[in-house]
């Protein structure tokens, strides 16, 4: 299971970078746009990306966060994408110094409204990289919808791939 969750996690920051450089070249008056979306532009759809990851890699290490990361944030979009990556590499991190078996164990936290869970450190990484790949379609398709074509696969597959070369 290892193995699995360090692919995956890898997989989330390789495509993760990406879609960050597609933001970044196409510039934050196309991440400023208001596009209909499950958020309204692609820099808050990108901060919603961020704000999962770190508190979802926060739940893993024992904390509760009261509040989204990008709450407040004031950075620029360049910051935005950096703070994306570091998160995502978080990941992997996490992953790496799991021993074998670890994805088994029980985690305890709460959600921001207070309310009480418990999640296997399986599930959660599941879920975190399976939020990330959803997020990322939305983003390319709002790309895509601002006549920004100069968008690139990141689907699993492809990842497999460069990993190849």
């Amino acid at each position: 299971m290892k193995k699995h969750l360090l692919t995956l996690t890898g997989y989330n920051v390789w495509a993760n970078q990406r879609i960050g450089r597609y933001i970044l070249e196409a510039g934050t008056t196309i991440a400023d746009e208001p596009i209909t979306s499950s958020f309204p532009t692609i820099r808050k759809t990108l901060y919603h990306l961020w704000d999962a990851q770190v508190i979802w890699h926060k739940r893993l290490m024992g904390e509760s966060a009261n509040a989204w990361p990008s709450q407040g944030f004031t950075g620029s979009l360049e910051e935005a994408v950096s703070a994306v990556n570091r998160s995502s590499e978080d990941f992997v991190r996490f992953c790496e110094n799991l021993p074998e078996n670890g994805g088994e164990q029980d985690v305890s936290f709460h959600s921001l409204d207070g309310t009480a869970y418990h999640n296997s450190i399986e599930e959660i990484i599941l879920h975190v990289m399976n939020h990330s790949t959803y997020h990322r379609g939305q983003l390319i398709t709002m790309l895509r919808g601002t006549g920004f074509t100069a968008v690139g696969s990141t689907d699993l597959i492809r990842y497999y791939r460069d990993q190849k070369k």
